[in-house]
């Protein structure tokens, strides 16, 4: 029968030995491959736990510690029920073990993701801020991220609170919050060390922490070290580059793109991106960590750098990126997939795009559960994962004889993402206008252009300004068409009114 099965396919005849992974699985012999190779369900394997756990985490979000730990018992109860029926399944029987194996595993880490919220509620309901609401007090902390600006006016500072109260009433305590403030506190850079009088604000939400009105400058008690200093120089130098280099809101735009240093974006600006559906693109997401590695890829092998050279230089450029920007939610999911990637290429091995992102959630959301369960963070996630399900084949579909390839994948990057993301916009409240999906494919082909120049630009600013300076001016006509087209999407109608001031 020459190897041919009973459906047609090439697989082993019948009463022939099967062939144990010694050559193809089609039974050719046309070299090694792995037994039972099956990429998607390979990929699944990860996939499904890390889905119970992120749906185990978000639904004990604000959850009383007690209930969440009986739920993390009962899904305990559940995993060792499916190990043992594992354990018990025969090879006669028709229950898959890899599927019990799957589910278990599920159940184990839908246990971590309860025990892990009830232990961070019941921490946070213990912690000496939390009953001051509506009270003002003294804190003294460290800041631990670059400042935001607020429509309000004013900046959101992040900071971790170490103690709380005056006198002989300290009480120390760490909470990760953040501090509403106006004079003093713009500028800080993460690691500064300072003392404030603030007022504890109600939480957004049930489970998040309270915020915290500053009523004072802040007193500086300690200085950061190096790795608060060097990127707060970084994004300082592109900021005057930008200034002398580009005009208007170019100048602050440049930044807000590249480092997602939004502080010299008018509250009109950003109002005009939001409703355009281009906020995305004023401040970091993980687009631009994928432009960054990919170009110091190219540059490394077009240098002659060798496999483990290149490797190098883009890990260092991936470090350097986060350390600069902060550690944005788009950006964390980025770079944990860049990791991953590139050790599977140091490793000759190839990546599976949807377990290294899986991966990346995984660990998300068993160490911050807020941000695994944050708007900005669910978006980039579920950005992703669209494109890497369907951004093939939708640019396959979109092709016509009189389409150029890159257009087509373009065109299918756009229209996936914008679908993907709209249900989580909608039920966020951060629905764009109806002409987002134009206005994002409008843009598409400058993105990279402002990333890629842009970044150097930082880059090079701190050691060569004038050199810096021309690369940002070359990414003036850029700016020009992203401003344009915004303009363009909000003017047309529809469109979200944009709020003066």
């Amino acid at each position: 029968m020459n190897g041919t099965g009973p459906a047609g396919g090439t697989g082993p005849a019948d009463g022939a030995e099967p062939d144990h992974g010694t050559g193809r699985a089609d039974g050719t012999g046309r070299g090694p491959t792995p037994p039972g190779r099956a990429p998607a369900a390979r990929d699944l394997r990860l996939v499904v736990p890390t889905l119970a756990l992120f749906v185990t985490t978000a639904a004990t979000l604000g959850m009383r510690p007690a209930a969440a730990v009986a739920l993390g018992v009962v899904l305990l109860v559940a995993a060792a029920i499916a190990v043992l029926w594992s354990g018990a399944v025969g090879a006669d029987d028709r229950v898959d073990r890899t599927a019990l194996g799957v589910l278990a595993m599920a159940c184990a880490l839908g246990a971590v993701g309860a025990g892990v919220q009830a232990a961070r509620t019941h921490a946070l309901a213990a912690h000496p801020l939390v009953p001051l609401v509506d009270t003002r007090t003294g804190v003294e902390g460290v800041v631990t991220g670059f400042d935001g600006p607020v429509r309000s006016g004013g900046v959101m500072v992040p900071f971790r609170v170490e103690a709380t109260g005056s006198g002989e009433s300290v009480r120390a305590a760490e909470l990760d919050v953040v501090v509403l403030a106006r004079e003093g506190w713009r500028g800080l850079p993460p690691g500064t060390r300072v003392r404030a009088s603030v007022v504890v604000l109600e939480p957004r939400s049930p489970g998040d922490p309270p915020a915290l009105r500053a009523l004072t400058p802040p007193r500086v008690t300690g200085e950061p070290g190096p790795a608060g200093r060097a990127p707060a120089a970084v994004r300082e130098r592109l900021r005057v580059v930008s200034g002398r280099a580009l005009e208007g809101e170019a100048a602050g735009l440049l930044p807000s793109f590249v480092l997602g240093d939004e502080g010299g974006v008018s509250t009109e600006t950003r109002d005009e991106f939001r409703a355009s559906g281009l906020a995305h693109l004023a401040a970091v997401s993980g687009a631009n960590t994928t432009y960054v590695v990919g170009a110091v890829l190219l540059s490394a092998a077009a240098l002659g750098a060798g496999r483990r050279g290149r490797i190098v230089a883009a890990g260092a450029a991936l470090a350097g990126f986060v350390t600069v920007v902060g550690p944005e939610p788009a950006v964390l999911r980025a770079a944990g997939t860049g990791v991953i990637g590139l050790a599977a290429l140091s490793s000759h091995r190839t990546g599976r795009p949807l377990a290294a992102l899986a991966g990346v959630v995984l660990l998300v959301a068993m160490l911050d559960p807020a941000t695994a369960t944050g708007a900005g963070f669910i978006l980039s996630v579920t950005a992703t994962a669209a494109l890497v399900l369907a951004a093939r084949p939708v640019a396959v579909r979109l092709r016509r004889p009189w389409m150029p390839a890159t257009v087509a994948d373009v065109l299918a990057v756009c229209v996936v993402a914008h679908l993907a993301t709209l249900p989580v916009l909608v039920a966020t409240g951060l629905e764009s206008g109806p002409w987002a999906l134009p206005a994002n494919i409008a843009v598409a082909p400058v993105v990279p252009l402002v990333t890629v120049l842009g970044t150097a630009a930082a880059a090079l600013g701190p050691v060569w300004q004038d050199g810096a300076v021309l690369l940002a001016a070359a990414c003036a006509p850029a700016l020009w068409w992203l401003e344009t087209v915004a303009d363009i999407a909000v003017a047309l109608p529809g469109s979200p009114e944009i709020a003066p001031g």
